[in-house]
């Protein structure tokens, strides 16, 4: 066995308290064993490594909560782990452990399962430039604010808007120029884009439970 594989054991069994207290705490100790399952080669090492940090880092963004943990549906918990399972960006990272942490606090009835999925589908760049815009709003105005296509950030990263757009999470606003002839969407311009409910919803369900305002009240009740 090389140092590598050496090394990834050793973190496992490590982190393997982790797995057993995130289990215990959510009701779903047999889910989680089967997810992370056994060590067989060197990916499944690395996998493990991410999915036992995934879960001890989920842990202790619910315990700073101060909010109770509750089960998570074997859906939506085997989706998050499995995906996550597979990023080794560390800012995504954060973001996957806080998906999870808001599956199992009081959030958690809020989460759609497509979730998961979509995190899977973007890019760093892409959640970030989500964030960047989503800083210029809140949560009364997002679906009336529209950013234009000219502000810094969007003109800049229109590939990054692209697949926001395609997974639902913005959508366009589109100037049709209007001839005696009539209109053409073939001649429609892009001016600008809103958050969809489904693209605000996600990013709350991104961003740490102690983040989101509901949580705080919630924990000082």
């Amino acid at each position: 066995m090389n140092d590598e594989l050496v090394q990834g054991a050793k973190a496992a069994a490590e982190l393997e308290p982790a797995i057993e207290a995130f289990g215990e705490a959510t009701g779903a100790l047999e889910v989680v064993r089967e997810v992370t399952g056994s060590l067989t080669d060197q990916i499944r090492y690395r996998r493990m490594v991410r999915q036992a940090r995934l879960l001890q880092e989920a842990a202790e963004k619910i315990k700073a909560t101060g909010l109770p943990a509750h089960a998570v549906s074997d859906k939506l918990l085997r989706s998050v782990v499995e995906e996550a399972a597979v990023e080794s960006d560390e800012t995504m990272q954060q973001r996957w452990a806080n998906l999870l942490a808001n599956a199992a606090t009081s959030r958690g009835s809020d989460l759609r399962i497509a979730f998961p999925k979509i995190l899977g589908e973007l890019e760093p760049a892409e959640v970030a430039l989500l964030e960047e815009f989503a800083a210029r709003t809140s949560s009364e105005r997002y679906a009336k604010k529209k950013f234009s296509v000219n502000e810094p950030g969007a003109g800049r990263e229109m590939v990054e808007l692209e697949n926001l757009e395609r997974l639902r999470l913005i959508r366009y606003a589109r100037s049709i120029p209007t001839t005696f002839g009539g209109a053409s969407d073939d001649d429609a311009r892009i001016t600008g884009f809103y958050f969809t409910r489904l693209g605000w919803e996600f990013l709350e369900a991104c961003r740490g439970p102690s983040q989101n305002p509901a949580d705080k009240s919630l924990a000082e009740a």
